[in-house]
């Protein structure tokens, strides 16, 4: 009979893929996207640090304090996670992640590998973000639209070429992105 072995199958892969380190990650992640600040600082141990492609140097604060927290939260930002690995106090994870920026820009994000290590206490230490390759996106053709009808805008977003998503940038993306889209339209 199968369905006595189909059942034991599912639930040997449903207990390997929970532990208390990935329930930490994602009551953590789920906090931080409904941007429940005081739940997802529960998570944190003090000073949590997150590196992008490269765990090196000091890297940036994780949780409310880091850079792209508000950019995240106005976004919409979610990232499917899968193919999750735990070893001991290390966790990694593949993920594609989609937000209101990406949809607006037609941006299709490669996946990308995040690994997580915790503490004694099961709080999240440190997070390295290592995206999987080059994205496929119209924000080319938003920037060069951008440089002619808007520069003084575009460069207030993009200091130094790259986008800053701090202060009340998201929200003047948000604006430019849907004059861009409305003037396609027509």
């Amino acid at each position: 009979m199968r369905t006595p072995r189909l059942l034991l199958v599912l639930l040997v892969v449903a207990c390997a893929t929970t532990s208390p380190q990935i329930e930490t990650i994602q009551a953590f992640r789920t906090a931080r996207e409904q941007g429940k600040d005081a739940e997802m600082l529960k998570y944190l141990a003090p000073d949590a640090r997150m590196w992008f492609d490269k765990r090196e140097g000091e890297g940036s604060l994780l949780g409310k304090s880091d850079r792209w927290h508000h950019w995240d939260t106005f976004f919409h930002g979610h990232s499917e996670l899968y193919d999750w690995k735990v070893d001991g106090k290390v966790v990694t994870v593949m993920g594609r992640e989609t937000n209101d920026f990406y949809r607006l820009t037609e941006w299709i994000a490669p996946p990308f590998r995040a690994t997580w290590w915790l503490d004694d206490e099961g709080r999240i230490t440190a997070m390295l973000y290592q995206p999987g390759g080059k994205p496929t996106s119209r924000f080319d053709e938003v920037k060069a639209w951008a440089k002619e009808h808007h520069p003084d805008e575009l460069a207030y977003l993009m200091p130094k070429g790259d986008i800053d998503p701090t202060a009340d940038r998201p929200e003047r993306w948000k604006a430019l992105l849907e004059e861009w889209r409305a003037t396609r339209a027509r």
